[in-house]
């Protein structure tokens, strides 16, 4: 079975609730679902971002891009640390490839 469709609507709402979860309740089951699923978003999202930027012919865009990609793998492995500050840097590398990885 193949993983379902992503949803923009849903991406987006998981990152508004990141931000708000951090902000009142870091931890639990509730954010610990958040954070997975932002991981997901994010294992599916980076590729396709890392496609997009050697399409940039803008040298500086493209960096931009580059490196936000390498940013987002670098908190997929990373499983440690401030749980609010994790669900924050999630979510907005989760909303900055949605930008370009689709």
């Amino acid at each position: 079975m193949s993983a379902p469709a992503l949803s923009w609507v849903d991406m987006g709402r998981d990152v508004d609730l990141a931000l708000a979860l951090a902000e009142v309740r870091a931890t639990g089951p509730a954010a610990d679902e958040v954070r997975r699923r932002l991981r997901s978003y994010i294992g599916q999202l980076v590729g396709p971002a890392e496609a997009y930027a050697k399409t940039l012919l803008d040298a500086r865009a493209r960096v931009i891009v580059e490196q936000t990609a390498v940013h987002a793998r670098a908190l997929l492995r990373d499983q440690d640390g401030d749980p609010a500050a994790t669900l924050r840097l999630l979510g907005k590398a989760t909303y900055c490839l949605m930008r370009y990885g689709m």
